[in-house]
This record gives C-alpha cells, structure tokens and sequence, in this order.
C-alpha cells in the first residue's frame, strides 16, 4: 500500500491544497497552507501542481510510517528530520519504501512543515477543495492511526532538493513591508507614525486565521461598516494592537485596515513563533510589484500566489 500510517499526527497536522475559491459571499474562508512559499516548493520538488494536497504540520512532533513505496519532500520550519533515526535535511525530496519510519522533531525556527507525495495526498474534496478549516467543519485534524494515501513513486528528473539560497532560514527578526490601505488616512499622524516605527512581539494567541501582535497601542478611528478582507489586510482593532490576516482569515470584518502586507511577507509571518519581534515599512504598490518580483525569497515559483 502506497500510504504513510499516522504513529504521532503533531501539534496540529491538516491537508491542505489551493484553497476553497468561490465561497465568500456565504462566509467559507479560502483555507490552503499558511506559508504558500514552503508549500509550492515541497510539491515543486516532486513534480506536482502547486495546489496540490499535501500536510501542514505545525510546530513538528510528528511521526509516520511508510506501508509501501513512496515519494516525499519536506519543506518549510527548522525541525530535525529523521528517517529510520537517520538525520536528514529538509528542502528535500526522499523515496521511502515499506516499513520506513519518518519522524520531525519541535521546530527550533519557523511553525510549520510541509509534508508532500507525488500526486498529492489522496483525500475527498468538500465544496471543490481539500483545505481543512476548523472552524467551519471542514476537514479535520490528522489522528493517530490515520493513512495518508498516495501513489506509487516514478521516476524523477527533477532537482533532489531546494536551492540553498531559496531554502528560508525563518529569522525570528522580521520586517514586513506594506501598502497603504484607503482606510489608511483615516487613521491621524500620530498613529501611522507609531504603526511604522515600533517592534511588535508576535503573541501566543496567532493562528492560521491571523497572526496577533502586542505593542504600543495605535489610535484608531473606530469600527467601519463591514466588508471583505483579503490576505495580508492589517486590522486595527479597538485595542490598537493590530492582527495581520493570514490563510484562514474571516470573509467580512469591521475593523479599520491601516495597509496590506505584500504576499512573500505574508509566508515568513505565517512562520513567526510566538515572541518573534515584527517591524512594518511602507511602500507603493508599484515597489511592492517590483519587490515581488525580484525578491530573491520570491522565486518564479511564487507568481501563481498574485
């Protein structure tokens, strides 16, 4: 059989793909992996689709078993790996074969690794997608016992690894950069002032709907009528410690958006543990198109996320 068995699922383990598209308008949130970036290459280096299914892994702790041949590639937070208690790297494509152990340590950098088989894990799509959503009953958590379907392994012509200087190094030191939202003048001076001049910490209560941080509070204008929000949108709620909306965000909110952190910041915030220090610089969204496009986090690999 073609599968990994589930000794240990981690922290949180989900199936992921592309994301849930066309179901706004009834408040199903568009899921998919938090960090696209770490995503796209796990399923880049088997040959795959970027959308295609593969496993969210959140901070490591996780421990499977091969009952076939198969192929996989590991991607994304700095947790040790180890295949038959053999230490290996991550950024990695590797065939398995029956009886063949895989196990990740608590992530050292970073929140979450991405599991990936060729072809994608075999799963039943809900309302046209994979992407597990908690909070909407749709999908669940990855159990102990559970079997990852995928398929037999093929020959491969591809690369066995990530390039170095594409394999993120996930520094707990961020600076995000950001275009201005039309809410943006409705905050005074004093507030932009302070919004881009400060550290924030990243808090322990940062999910895969948004990533919460605690600062100097920032003066708001107040609640807004409700509207939809969209990845990266930088809420400012009546607390003044703003929430940048990630994966699972919801549809509508009625919080004033100071700006809207551009989409490669977006994936090394998604990987920011708890403590990480988050600063914010604005820029056009001119630059922001320059920026994303000659980045070098930002591969060619990465314009299918625009």
């Amino acid at each position: 059989m073609n599968a990994l068995r589930v000794i240990r699922p981690g922290m949180l383990s989900l199936i992921e793909d592309g994301g849930r598209t066309g179901y706004g308008a009834i408040g199903i949130t568009p899921g998919g992996p938090a960090d696209r970036y770490s995503a796209r290459w796990a399923n880049h280096l088997l040959g795959n689709r970027p959308g295609s299914p593969l496993l969210e892994i959140t901070l490591g702790g996780a421990r499977f078993e091969a009952l076939g041949p198969l192929r996989i590639a590991l991607t994304g937070a700095d947790a040790p790996l180890t295949i038959n208690d053999v230490p290996r790297p991550l950024w990695h494509r590797y065939l398995l074969k029956k009886g063949d152990v895989v196990a990740l340590g608590m992530a050292r950098r970073g929140l979450r690794v991405y599991l990936a088989t060729e072809g994608g894990w075999q799963c039943r799509p809900k309302l046209g997608s994979c992407a597990a959503t908690l909070r909407e009953h749709l999908g669940e958590a990855l159990e102990t016992g559970a079997l990852l379907r995928g398929a037999p392994p093929t020959a491969s012509a591809l690369p066995a690894h990530v390039p170095p200087r594409f394999q993120r190094a996930f520094d707990p030191d961020l600076t995000l950069r950001v275009v201005a939202s039309y809410h943006h003048d409705l905050f005074p001076l004093s507030a932009r002032e302070c919004f881009f001049s400060q550290r924030y910490r990243v808090t322990t209560a940062t999910d895969r709907m948004g990533c919460r941080l605690s600062g100097k509070a920032i003066d708001t204008p107040g609640e807004i009528l409700s509207e939809p929000t969209t990845l990266g949108a930088v809420q400012i709620p009546s607390d003044g410690q703003p929430i940048v909306l990630l994966a699972e965000r919801q549809t509508i909110g009625g919080y004033p958006v100071i700006g809207t952190v551009i989409p490669c910041d977006v994936d090394r915030l998604a990987q920011a543990q708890p403590g990480s220090r988050v600063m914010f610089r604005p820029v056009s969204l001119a630059a922001a198109r320059r920026l994303w496009r000659s980045d070098a986090s930002c591969p060619p690999q990465c314009e299918a996320y625009v």
